[in-house]
This record gives C-alpha cells, structure tokens and sequence, in this order.
C-alpha cells in the first residue's frame, strides 16, 4: 500500500474541494445496487443457480451461485463487476440494477413503448422544422431570383 502512495501527486496546490452537485457520499450506491440485484432475482421465477448458470452462458465465463449470493449480500468485500450487469439483467429480466445505478444522476431509463414516442415526437418536430424552411424558402422564392 505504501507503493501506491508514491505515485499519487496533487495536480495542484489548491486545497478546496471540487465544485459538485453531489454532496459527498451521495453517490456510493454500494447497498442500493446489491439491494436492486437481490430484488431482481426475487422477482423472477429462475433460481440462483439458473441465473448464475444463464450469465455464464452470456459471459463465456463461469459465475457461481456463491459468486451471485455474495454480489447480493451487505459485505461490501465483493463487487459486481461492470461488465457482467448487462448479462444480469437478461438472466433476469430485470433492469432495476441499472435504474439504481442511473436515477440518482437525474436520469431515467425509458421502455420501447415509451422510445417509439419519443421518435414520433422528435419526427414530428423535423417534419415541423422542415415545413417552415420550405414555407419560408417558398416566401421567399421570387426574391431572391
């Protein structure tokens, strides 16, 4: 551990605080996350071992039922990896993980019903935009000719 201490320097001689949003600890989501995995897999009808054994699949490595159970317990010793969440959530069918990772940021995660509208809304806007370009470029027409 002393190692790593060599190799951190300051960038700066500044001592305050980074401005942010964010009060400090408020992102350290370490129990919302492994409350959000648990309840994930109590929603669905797949066993531990189900799930665990559909990751693997997904990953191309092996995730042990020990492994799932100790992502989800309150001993924060070990962590869920990053790139096995996507894996999760399909083994689960779940995107609650995800939700708990996202909504403090201020963000939500939307459905395919809900994507569908907000594609209509954004074509509808272009159509709009387009019909007063060409309204206005037809006003226009003879005046620049």
């Amino acid at each position: 551990m002393s190692n790593v201490k060599n190799y951190l320097k300051p960038v700066s001689n500044r001592t305050d605080k980074i401005e942010t949003r964010y009060p400090e600890g408020s992102l350290n989501l370490s129990i919302a996350f492994r409350n959000s995995l648990a309840q994930a897999i109590k929603s669905t009808t797949r066993s531990r071992w189900e799930i665990s054994g559909h990751i693997s699949e997904l990953l191309g490595r092996n995730i042990s039922k020990d492994m799932l159970d100790k992502y989800t317990s309150s001993c924060l010793d070990t962590a869920f990896r990053a790139e096995e969440l996507t894996a999760f959530c399909v083994a689960t069918d779940s995107i609650e993980p995800i939700k708990a990772l996202i909504e403090p940021l201020g963000y939500e995660l939307i459905g395919p019903d809900q994507a569908d509208l907000i594609r209509l809304y954004k074509l509808e806007q272009q159509k709009s935009d387009l019909e007063a370009e060409i309204a206005r470029l037809k006003a226009g027409k003879g005046k620049s000719r």
